[in-house]
């Protein structure tokens, strides 16, 4: 059942950029999909469209049955965006950021289950400013999930982390998809998208270019990896286009 439907959805900016032309895709329900692309791509216009935070200039898109942007109220309540640059309260403790959307959402009763699921015990005392790039990263996860959505938006969720944070991300994400939470990842990092989606999605200068699995990118391009896949197809767009 696809809990996100999205047909011919086109944004244009007042200054006349154009950064989404067209794209149509849908997202299953529980899968992790993953959305691809170089900067300005399209990929974060495309989340702030599908979490009501930004209106489409034309097409159909449709979150857990509900339409954008009409009912936008009821898609708040049932999805979460985590983004690139999670700020949260610098002087309050994890602990008392968690509580803080906890109460937002009246899930007061899940701060101990998520602290632990995030494995931020050990930290939870400590203050957001203290905190590593990867700890931050966790936080902001844990601040995202506690209200119980349906869809969790990831964007760039791992950029600039370690190694070590990285992969403790990527078991988070593992995580939601047991749970059943639908997860949208942003990313440029092909290995995260082979590692960890169902489904990807290409978008290259606000057009989708392809949508397969990893498997079946890799196949198609004869490669070993999704990366080298990636780059294959990129080349092939950029040759098409010199032309």
């Amino acid at each position: 059942m696809s809990i996100i439907e999205v047909e011919d959805l086109w944004k244009i900016y007042k200054n006349g950029v154009e950064a989404l032309r067209g794209i149509s895709l849908k997202v299953e329900e529980g899968e992790v999909f993953s959305f691809l692309g170089p900067n300005g791509a399209g990929k974060t216009t495309t989340i702030k469209i599908l979490s009501c935070i930004l209106k489409p200039t034309r097409g159909k898109v449709r979150v857990a049955g509900y339409e954008v942007p009409k009912d936008c109220n009821k898609i708040r309540s049932i999805v979460s965006v985590v983004p690139q640059e999670f700020q949260g309260f610098s002087d309050l403790t994890v602990r008392e950021n968690i509580e803080y959307f906890a109460k937002l959402y009246k899930a007061e009763n899940k701060v101990e289950e998520v602290i632990e699921s995030l494995e931020l015990k050990e930290h939870e005392e400590k203050k957001f400013r203290e905190l590593s790039g990867g700890l931050k990263r966790r936080v902001a996860i844990a601040c995202g999930i506690i209200g119980n959505p349906k869809i969790v938006y990831l964007d760039e969720p791992t950029v600039g982390l370690d190694p070590k944070s990285r992969r403790s991300i990527w078991e988070i994400v593992k995580k939601l998809k047991e749970e059943k939470i639908t997860v949208f990842l942003a990313t440029h990092y092909l290995d995260e998208a082979e590692k960890l989606a169902d489904r990807v999605a290409v978008i290259y200068k606000g057009k989708i270019v392809k949508l397969s699995t990893p498997s079946e990118l890799i196949n198609e391009f004869k490669k070993g990896s999704l990366e080298e896949a990636y780059l294959e197809l990129m080349k092939e767009i950029e040759n098409g286009e010199e032309q």
